[in-house]
């Protein structure tokens, strides 16, 4: 009888010792594109999309975009259209080529030049500076500003802009990457054998989507199903590299 009594209490200050360590295992936030819970309501609703409270230029890696020359108009760009018709691939113009000036696989921020095409004649360029490891940031229903983070940006490079490809019937320069006015079939998945290049030309042009309202925060939303709502608007690419602004020489 003393024997299971002394069982008996040795069981209880188990389960009271562990249940401690239970519990802080059970809302251990789990890494990755979805975290469970916030701190608080807000935090919550921006983890949902990947996002963590905004950072500063400094830490985040430099400032999304710098304009050196031209109109600027590429800031904003695609912000004042319909956003589902872009998605649905059913928007044709404008249409924009970038072309790296300045790149190296090490550069954290490259120099881009942007041919804006408004039509199938008429365009204009400009020039601006975009770091690769800015921050990307969101405005939620609070007003707060949040920042995607790395699971998200790393999605929306793999799932969105390297998957992408003219539908079906479309015009298309196949594997030839020219500034346009036609997009070739494949228009981020630049291929180089240099290790690093194709990876960090990626998140440039990620930089250049996001300044220009081409790919948004809503974009990352996933559907009913639980993936992605699918992207086909193939209205920017990746036109090239000027072999004069390589910095990995």
């Amino acid at each position: 009888m003393q024997h299971a009594l002394q069982g008996a209490v040795a069981l209880f200050a188990l389960v009271i010792v562990s249940a401690p360590a239970l519990a802080e295992e059970a809302v251990d936030p789990k890494p990755g594109f979805f975290r469970q819970l916030g701190k608080s309501l807000k935090d919550a609703g921006q983890q949902a999309l990947g996002a963590k409270p905004a950072a500063s230029d400094a830490a985040a890696g430099g400032p999304l975009y710098t304009l050196i020359s031209g109109a600027g108009r590429i800031n904003g760009l695609f912000k004042n259209e319909n956003h589902q018709s872009a998605q649905q691939g059913r928007l044709d113009w404008p249409r924009v080529a970038l072309t790296y000036k300045e790149w190296g696989a090490t550069l954290p921020c490259w120099t881009v030049e942007a041919r804006i095409w408004t039509n199938p004649t008429a365009s204009t360029t400009e020039r601006f500076r975009a770091c690769a490891d800015a921050s990307l940031t969101i405005r939620d229903d609070l007003g707060e500003e949040a920042e995607l983070n790395s699971n998200a940006r790393a999605k929306a490079i793999t799932d969105l802009l390297v998957g992408l490809r003219v539908r079906p019937g479309k015009p298309n320069t196949g594997d030839d990457r020219t500034s346009g006015p036609t997009p070739p079939r494949e228009p981020f998945n630049v291929r180089t054998t240099r290790e690093g290049v194709a990876w960090q030309a990626r998140k440039v042009a990620l930089s250049a989507a996001w300044v220009s309202g081409y790919l948004r925060a809503e974009d990352l939303y996933p559907g009913p199903s639980g993936i992605l709502t699918p992207f086909r608007d193939t209205r920017m690419w990746i036109a090239g590299f000027d072999p004069a602004g390589n910095h990995d020489k």
